[in-house]
């Protein structure tokens, strides 16, 4: 029996962007509305997620996480400590942080190691339900809620367990790779950036098969994606943000052309930032 679907959890969802539209959108599907609630500080963005998926809302984070069993943080990063200081020794509480760089210690050290505490890193492919989403947990998740995460990010893609060691490595070729494919696309072969992700990803320390999957799924969820009328320099600008991994690797890509070699000085590079910004 599904751990979502078969247990009536409340799932909140704090952040309306992107990523909290898109596991919004999909969840309203797999759940049901009646067991999502919103809440975003902006509350056209929360007032547009009720109306468009009749989903609840909440009227203020305090709300929403004493109304939930699972708490998705979908803000970005610099805002996160705020709802981090909510959730101080919630251990009825499953966190979830998609928050890029913020790391398992970091959330623990804010909350408490006592409680459950999923980081998750997906891709903007989540827009048409082809994301590849990358998962590590600490020691106080347990195999049922660990269950009811992977459902959670099914509905979304393919989640990619991963030790959080490389979660940095995942963010440059899943989290900034749609990017990158969008990008080189017209200079090189799917089998070319698909060689690429796979020998990068084996040279992080990914075992063969994550490595194939993350690099597969990624082309995929990028070509579908852009297959939908998403136009090519739009989206790659849509999964920039400024300062972060996918700029570090698009700039790369900018000096030193559309070819592999290329590609894989991006891949590392975004690496690189990705291990910078989760230092602080």
């Amino acid at each position: 029996m599904s751990q979502v679907t078969g247990h009536k959890l409340k799932i909140g969802i704090i952040g309306c962007g992107n990523m909290g539209t898109a596991l919004v959108e999909n969840l309203a599907k797999t759940v049901g509305p009646g067991r999502i609630i919103v809440f975003d500080r902006e509350t056209a963005k929360q007032e547009s997620l009720i109306k468009g998926f009749k989903v609840g809302g909440a009227a203020s984070a305090f709300e929403l996480i004493e109304k939930s069993d699972i708490v998705i943080i979908a803000v970005k990063p610099q805002d996160i400590d705020n709802i981090l200081d909510l959730l101080k020794g919630c251990r009825d509480k499953l966190v979830v942080s998609i928050a890029a760089g913020k790391t398992l210690e970091y959330l623990a050290s804010k909350i408490g190691a006592e409680v459950p505490i999923v980081r998750a890193m997906p891709n903007l492919n989540a827009l048409v339900q082809a994301s590849t989403t990358g998962s590590s947990i600490n020691l106080s998740v347990l195999p049922l809620q660990k269950k009811a995460v992977e459902e959670i990010f099914d509905s979304i893609g393919t989640v990619v367990p991963i030790d959080e060691n490389l979660m940095n490595a995942f963010t440059a070729i899943c989290g900034s790779g749609p990017a990158f494919v969008a990008y080189v696309m017209t200079d090189l072969t799917t089998e070319q950036i698909r060689d690429v992700f796979v020998q990068e990803a084996l040279a992080f320390g990914f075992q063969r098969s994550a490595a194939e999957t993350m690099a597969q799924k990624t082309i995929e969820g990028t070509l579908k994606i852009l297959r939908l009328n998403f136009d090519r320099d739009v989206f790659i600008k849509k999964v920039c943000s400024k300062g972060g991994t996918t700029e570090a690797g698009i700039k790369v890509l900018e000096q030193k052309g559309k070819t592999a070699e290329a590609l894989s000085l991006a891949v590392r590079a975004a690496a690189r930032r990705a291990e910078e910004l989760s230092r602080g």
